[in-house]
């Protein structure tokens, strides 16, 4: 994954449960892909995103909602907003607007 990651998004820790990432333009791979004259960030970058910010390997996907596109050059916020057993809620947030939400399990440790 990390090869479709390379250059996708810069990000910047705003505190121990939250980081702000800047997606690349639409010439970035995974947006030229994903879809053709329709860009926009697949659900998997953005779950693989999440893991990569917290540096954990995901084991289980337990939901997800996704409740509005997220565009090439978009500024999105990852919130943890419930973190037990390393069992994550997380949400995804642009212009002030939950765009996205995800329930992960990841490896201990």
């Amino acid at each position: 994954m990390k090869f479709l990651n390379k250059n996708l998004y810069h990000a910047k820790v705003l505190n121990e449960k939250s980081w702000e990432v800047v997606l690349s333009g639409a010439d970035h791979p995974v947006f030229q892909a994903h879809f053709e004259g329709n860009p926009l960030l697949p659900a998997f970058i953005q779950i693989d995103i999440f893991a990569a910010l917290i540096e954990k390997k995901i084991t289980t996907i337990e939901r997800c909602k996704f409740k509005q596109p997220i565009l090439p050059n978009d500024i999105i916020v990852y919130e943890i907003i419930a973190n037990v057993d390393n069992a994550y809620k997380v949400k995804i947030v642009k212009k002030n607007e939950v765009v996205s939400e995800i329930k992960i399990v990841c490896i201990a440790g």
